[in-house]
């Protein structure tokens, strides 16, 4: 996570944290995701306090004033989880406004993504058969690595990206299909166990197609199988 995706998270961080500080973004309007009610105000305090007052206005405000109870808040917060539970686009939504800040870090941000992708399963990889922590966090080892095993690693590269391709539907399909099951400031308990199993199906699946590939290519890297 520290060689491939850790370049994007600093950067994210940095994108969020800088842009509210500079203002750039609002920080109660990332809080709030724009879903603010409109408070009571002068003349809808008169419609409530004036028995002739004109029916619609009296609707009105009384609907502001059921909206300011601690229940409906509630009840409204409780609404938006679920809705940002069952939204697998939800934290992606959440950067969008931060990747305003520029055409060079929008660039930069989806440069670091392909880095991470394309890196992963090769530092899985080197922490499978070196053992070595530093070796996992030096990319020129990683990519020495590829030189050596050739088009051996790209074939395993392309079945690991179908793997995930092939995680990432089902998941969605259980997070679908398990959504009624949604838990407001829970979440879908049901949903994340099945997918975690899966997942986890998932993972050693593309362990043994690394592992594969590296038993593959044992004499280009100096491994030895007996």
């Amino acid at each position: 996570m520290i060689v491939t995706w850790g370049p994007v998270m600093v950067l994210v961080f940095a994108l969020i944290f800088g842009a509210i500080k500079s203002g750039g973004v609002e920080h109660a309007a990332v809080v709030d995701g724009g879903h603010s009610s409109e408070s009571l105000n002068h003349n809808d305090l008169d419609a409530l306090t004036d028995p002739n007052a004109d029916p619609q206005k009296l609707v009105e405000a009384n609907q502001k004033l059921q909206e300011t109870r601690p229940g409906a808040q509630i009840a409204r917060e409780a609404e938006q989880s679920k809705a940002e539970a069952n939204d697998p686009a939800a934290s992606l939504r959440y950067l969008l406004p931060y990747l305003g800040a520029g055409v060079v870090f929008v660039l930069l941000f989806l440069l670091l993504i392909a880095w991470g992708v394309f890196y992963y399963p090769m530092a899985l990889t080197v922490a499978g058969y070196t053992q070595s922590f530093g070796s996992v966090l030096n990319p020129l080892v990683g990519l020495d690595t590829i030189r050596r095993m050739g088009t051996t690693y790209f074939k395993a590269f392309g079945m690991v990206i179908l793997v995930q391709v092939a995680a990432l539907v089902v998941g969605v399909i259980i997070a679908v299909v398990t959504s009624p099951f949604t838990l407001p400031f829970m979440g879908n308990l049901i949903g994340n166990f099945i997918n975690a199993t899966f997942t986890f199906y998932f993972y050693l699946v593309i362990a043994c197609i690394l592992g594969l590939s590296l038993f593959k290519s044992a004499d280009r890297l100096g491994i030895a199988v007996d």
